[in-house]
């Protein structure tokens, strides 16, 4: 788990992230494809500030489920009118389907293996109404990933002083992401650092999987979000 990711996420993301145009986006999609959506589920779901304004700026029923229960809390606190769980997006039986099943901000890549893609794919499926579209924003193919890209963001709050660097690692076709947090505050300061492992999934991989899946699907490569989009729908 990502106790620091957590706790800091909207902080260091909300300034440089522009989730209410990017949900716009993401509604406008769902209404194209499925003009009658309403129940939405939202996989690997973070804070679920996506969530959030799918919710309150554009109707949709949400639901949610993050793998780490730090993330689950916050979401259920600025969500209190969803249902959201702990639980693997490669491995959850919610027993109940919804409409649209969503996965964004490239968090697929979090599964890291081809096997675990697949199976998290069928999740998705799994949780689809006859009908129904999965929305997927991955993460980076090999080709477009740059080993040694860095970066850094300080945000403050409540006295307390947070610097967030970053570089990236490759390691065949997988990458990590070492975060390193320095806090200054009253008490002094602290460090801490986290690795985040994804995968790097060609298209071809990921068109593959979604069909394995019991899926057809479309990649538009332009958008209209982050890296580009997978938009699928349940066979019968």
């Amino acid at each position: 788990m990502y106790p620091e990711s957590a706790a800091l996420y909207d902080l260091i993301y909300t300034p440089i992230k522009d989730y209410s145009a990017e949900a716009g986006q993401v509604a406008g999609l769902l209404r194209r494809a499925r003009p009658r959506c309403r129940t939405l589920l939202d996989v690997a779901c973070g804070t679920a500030e996506h969530a959030r304004v799918l919710r309150e700026l554009h109707g949709f029923e949400v639901d949610g489920v993050d793998l780490d229960p730090a993330f689950v809390a916050i979401a259920r606190a600025k969500c209190p009118h969803g249902r959201f769980d702990v639980a693997d997006m490669a491995d959850f039986h919610l027993g109940r389907s919804y409409d649209v099943v969503l996965s964004l901000f490239g968090s697929i890549g979090y599964v890291v293996t081809l096997r675990r893609l697949r199976e998290a794919l069928a999740c998705l499926r799994a949780h689809l109404v006859p009908g129904g579209v999965a929305v997927v924003e991955p993460f980076l193919t090999p080709e477009a990933f740059c080993p040694g890209t860095a970066g850094a963001h300080t945000v403050e709050a409540d006295g307390l002083r947070v610097t967030r660097t970053h570089r990236s690692v490759r390691d065949g076709e997988r990458c990590r992401l070492y975060f390193e947090y320095t806090f200054e505050g009253p008490d002094g300061t602290r460090q801490s650092t986290e690795v985040h492992e994804l995968g790097l999934f060609t298209v071809d991989e990921m068109l593959a999987a979604f069909s394995a899946a019991g899926l057809a699907v479309t990649y538009d490569p332009n958008g209209p979000i982050g890296r580009g989009v997978y938009v699928a729908s349940a066979l019968a």
